[in-house]
């Protein structure tokens, strides 16, 4: 069977002219091209080169072979080329599922400065809510998934960025805004927006609600903090939701205050079973994590400042 050994000696033949020049091009002795090229034609059953005058010329099948030949070495150098660009992780592919509460506010500027140093990089991302990113990652659909909540159930390997909680975000002209922290009596007779029940944050605040001196109702659902921070900015209510987008640079007319009682969000990475993460995951996943902690660092002076001197 003809490998890609043998194609190296033809091609070095055919390039050369000479027996001789192939050897000292490919650094082994005449005897080794002359036996290779004896191989080649007993396999496929016709002569491939002929001796005229004392010169090797090329036979019309060896003219017919000669561009397929430089094909494979064309595609093995492009691998060669690749192979160097994701060990060095300049080239891939990366698919991310995300809970839609960090979509917007973490995974987008993380992807942004990504792709500044990674061009070449190609990146799938989902939102979806935080039970779809545990499925797909379970599923070993994506690379990583990214979820904001409290506990992950099952086996699926973790590793806890850090601790926020739901705040109440409100315009800064709200009345409430006066408060350090909000209690549930204080959200009576407030339009309230927050996420669907289905959402891990959403059914956590549905629960408390339940409880004696709740009665609290969800006047607006949505699994995007953007369109609840919107919604909010608008002066349509109070939302309930993570902290992460309120501190973004969208939506300066907007404050954070502190829920009473808290309801602890922990935004976590969730790796498939049975998949080591690539370089470029890696790098990724580690600039994710930088701007986590970043917002989080934002997010408790901010918290500070708020509540100085205010019950």
């Amino acid at each position: 069977m003809i490998n890609v050994r043998h194609l190296a000696v033809f091609r070095a033949v055919m390039k050369t002219g000479s027996v001789s020049g192939a050897a000292r091009m490919l650094a082994v002795s005449q005897p080794s091209v002359t036996k290779t090229l004896q191989q080649i034609e007993w396999e496929i059953g016709v002569p491939l080169f002929e001796r005229v005058k004392g010169r090797l010329q090329a036979t019309t099948e060896s003219l017919l072979l000669m561009p397929k030949v430089d094909g494979v070495f064309s595609a093995i150098e492009q691998v060669e080329l690749l192979a160097g660009q994701i060990g060095r992780g300049h080239a891939g592919q990366i698919s991310i599922a995300t809970a839609t509460t960090l979509a917007a506010s973490i995974v987008v500027p993380s992807v942004a400065k990504y792709r500044s140093k990674r061009q070449n990089i190609q990146i799938k991302i989902r939102a979806m809510a935080t039970r779809q990113v545990v499925e797909d990652v379970g599923n070993n659909q994506v690379d990583f998934g990214l979820a904001d909540a409290a506990t992950i159930e099952g086996s699926l390997e973790t590793e806890i960025i850090c601790s926020a909680q739901v705040c109440c975000i409100m315009r800064r002209d709200h009345p409430l805004a006066v408060k350090g922290a909000i209690g549930l009596d204080d959200l009576q007779g407030q339009t309230l927006i927050s996420f669907f029940e289905e959402t891990l944050v959403g059914a956590q605040l549905r629960q408390k609600f339940q409880k004696p001196n709740g009665g609290l109702e969800i006047a607006i659902s949505t699994n995007q903090s953007l369109v609840a921070c919107s919604l909010v900015d608008e002066g349509v209510g109070v939302a309930l939701i993570d902290p992460f987008t309120a501190i973004s640079n969208l939506f300066p007319n907007l404050v954070i205050r502190k829920l009473r009682p808290t309801i602890e969000i922990k935004p976590r990475f969730i790796i498939p079973p049975n998949r080591p993460l690539s370089l470029a995951a890696k790098e990724l996943l580690s600039v994710i994590r930088d701007e986590l902690t970043r917002k989080m660092e934002e997010v408790t002076p901010a918290s500070n400042r708020l509540l100085d001197d205010k019950a």
